[in-house]
């Protein structure tokens, strides 16, 4: 971890300290942000408030695209403003949330510099000359840290922040199974007698289209098993986020330890890995694939993305070229795959 506080306790108060100036307060998440990330911003957007009477904005650099994301900012009333309509200008108090600088995953532009990051992945720079930062890889969700904020702030807990933060955790850690230590146990015990119960089903629940039944379809038929690697291509996807939930449903079959999904959308080439071995590095690993700055991740779970709309390389043969290198950095068997069907 790394604090500008010398200790857990006066965080919250540290990070006010530097935000208490005369410039618009702009959370930046994420371009895609997925619960952990929304949780976090709209809980700091609350602290800020209530602490020192600022009106922080939400920033979105991409889209929201998962069902569920969107219903926790219809259920949850978080309001998102495009990075577009907003202006980084040197007032401006921006704060990294679930993500760092530098990274490929935030419209962040490289030469202004945050004035907070907070994170739970791993440190990717030493970023001395940002004012706080609050990074804790040993955490399994940026949730759990802006959960321990909330508790040290004394403000009232929101039911709609504590549903927030409740699910952001729960979603991270696929319900406190992955990556999970005490302090995010420890944080969804608290939260869960404050989080709206009827909310939290409708989010967990949100309605689906015929689209998102498709692309499960076509993730199985182009899925093929490499030893004990499976992994499948999707073409183009209608948002990112569908990457990394093919690969947490791949990663359900029983004759593998790894899944990987790959696609396009826009720009990018998406990747998403999620392994079941606890002594893995994948987000080590897909860094090493795809470049320091173009992925992230922890022991069991990475994703990334590369550019693929200069013309000098397709979308297939960028993701042939990724699955190649992915599969040699696996050790698994690349020469043929068994197909799940046909």
């Amino acid at each position: 971890m790394i604090t500008t506080a010398p200790t857990r306790k006066g965080v919250v108060q540290s990070l006010m300290g530097v935000l208490d100036g005369p410039g618009p307060v702009v959370i930046l998440p994420h371009d895609n942000p997925d619960p952990d990330a929304l949780a976090s911003a709209a809980t700091l957007q609350y602290i800020a408030k209530a602490l020192i009477g600022k009106d922080a904005v939400i920033a979105l650099g991409g889209i929201v695209g998962r069902a569920e994301n969107r219903a926790m900012l219809t259920y949850l009333n978080i309001t998102l403003v495009p990075v577009g309509e907003l202006d980084f200008g040197t007032d401006a108090q921006i704060i990294l949330v679930d993500t760092q600088p530098g990274r490929s995953n935030n419209c962040l532009p490289e030469t202004i510099v945050p004035t907070a990051v907070i994170d739970h992945h791993p440190t990717y720079g030493d970023y001395d000359g940002v004012p706080f930062r609050d990074l804790r890889d040993g955490y399994g969700a940026t949730s759990t840290i802006l959960t321990e904020y909330l508790q040290e702030s004394g403000v009232s807990v929101d039911a709609k922040i504590a549903t927030a933060l409740f699910y952001g955790i729960a979603a991270e850690t696929q319900d406190l199974g992955r990556e999970a230590g005490p302090p995010d146990i420890a944080a969804s015990h608290f939260l869960y007698p404050y989080a709206n119960k009827r909310r939290l089903a409708k989010i967990e629940n949100a309605r689906v289209p015929r689209e998102y039944f498709a692309l499960f379809r076509d993730a199985i038929e182009n899925a093929a098993i490499y030893g004990r690697v499976v992994v499948s291509d999707l073409g183009e996807v209608q948002y990112p986020d569908m990457v990394a939930e093919v690969a947490d449903f791949l990663l359900r079959l029983d004759a593998v330890e790894w899944a990987v999904a790959l696609a396009g959308y826009g720009k990018w080439l998406y990747v998403s890995v999620r392994t079941t071995d606890r002594n893995a590095n994948a987000g080590e690993m897909l860094r090493k694939v795809l470049g320091s700055r173009s992925a992230g991740g922890h022991d069991q779970i990475a994703g990334g993305r590369v550019r693929i709309d200069n013309g000098a390389i397709s979308r297939e043969k960028a993701a042939l070229r990724v699955k190649e290198r992915l599969l040699k950095a696996l050790a698994a068997n690349t020469v043929s795959g068994e197909h799940l069907v046909g």
